[in-house]
């Protein structure tokens, strides 16, 4: 792959002509023994099949390839060669270095690509812009585009079918976990704090809420809002292992002793607004949801306080908390 010997503008010393294409040396290296000169790719191309030089045909491999030397550089770079589409009205006279950049964005050449002009807005072949079809171009293309939607549509299933095979698996395991911790008091006891911990980390990146009217709290939810319970958890990162085990405590027959009636709810509401709650996404019908983690809440009373976390519903009266910007520190 040269430089075509035809296209170049006056008289071209053989020592630049390439052995293996007969063009003009092209990206030049030559063999560090002989010292024939060729072109990078043509010289590649032919040590695949042969280890010689194909001009005295001595031993050659890649390694022994070097630039070729300064004379010979220079002698390529006061070369001028015609654009290849001077046919076409191209009066540029080039540099070798130029030669590969200007043809590819020659305005002579017939299949550079150019902007529809009817307003289409479609990009075609200089060649083919008179025969451009605007209305059966886009109707071809919108026909390639939803192709292509229902394509990503099929593999978006899949790709649902799949996770939701998986979070069958997790769950799974879940409950094997779950059953050989009940039985073995050390994994119990670890297990806990790894829970404990992947809920704080977890709460950690939501944001705190205020509760304004704990009246409005809705301690027996459905099995709607529990399942709307667990798309929020799930949409806000809660820990897989952990998800049913949060959405369980939506309710309050799962909640602490001071929480679990309404009578005793009533009793403790001066020490409810002492809770640390962190906002979740609000359930489907747009009830706001807070989930309130042990972690967070260590300085309740013993009866207040989730042992890991607990999840609460209200009707309304619930705001996330503006945190304040850090002020501007100067340094001296």
């Amino acid at each position: 792959m040269g430089f075509d010997l035809n296209s170049i503008v006056g008289f071209v010393d053989e020592e630049l002509i390439c052995p293996i294409c007969a063009d003009v040396l092209e990206d030049p290296v030559q063999s560090a023994g002989c010292e024939h000169a060729y072109c990078r790719a043509c010289i590649d191309k032919w040590l695949l099949q042969k280890q010689t030089c194909p001009v005295d045909r001595s031993a050659l491999v890649a390694a022994q390839l070097v630039p070729v030397s300064r004379l010979m550089r220079n002698m390529l770079s006061r070369l001028k060669i015609k654009c290849t589409f001077s046919p076409n009205g191209c009066p540029q006279m080039l540099a070798l270095e130029d030669f590969r950049t200007h043809v590819a964005a020659c305005e002579h050449n017939p299949k550079v690509v150019v902007l529809c002009n009817n307003g289409c807005g479609m990009k075609v072949p200089k060649d083919e812009l008179a025969r451009h079809n605007c209305v059966f171009e886009l109707r071809e293309l919108v026909h390639q585009q939803i192709k292509e939607i229902s394509e990503l549509k099929e593999r978006q299933i899949n790709e649902e079918l799949l996770v939701v095979s998986q979070r069958r698996e997790l769950e799974l395991l879940q409950y094997y976990i779950a059953a050989l911790r009940s039985t073995n008091p050390v994994l119990r006891n670890i297990g806990e704090q790894l829970d404990r911990f992947s809920l704080m980390q977890w709460g950690n990146g939501l944001p705190l809420a205020t509760v304004h009217t704990w009246g409005s709290l809705i301690s027996t939810p459905d099995t709607a809002m529990h399942v709307m319970v667990r798309d929020g958890l799930r949409s806000c990162g809660c820990p897989m292992h952990m998800l049913n085990l949060m959405v369980d405590r939506c309710h309050e027959d799962r909640w602490p002793e001071g929480l679990v009636t309404l009578d005793v709810r009533r009793e403790n509401h001066h020490r409810m607004s002492q809770y640390v709650t962190r906002l979740v996404p609000p359930l489907a019908s747009g009830k706001p949801c807070v989930v309130v983690l042990g972690s967070d809440n260590t300085h309740m009373p013993e009866n207040l306080r989730p042992s890991l976390g607990l999840v609460m519903i209200f009707v309304d009266g619930v705001d996330e908390v503006q945190q304040e910007p850090l002020p501007d520190i100067e340094l001296s």
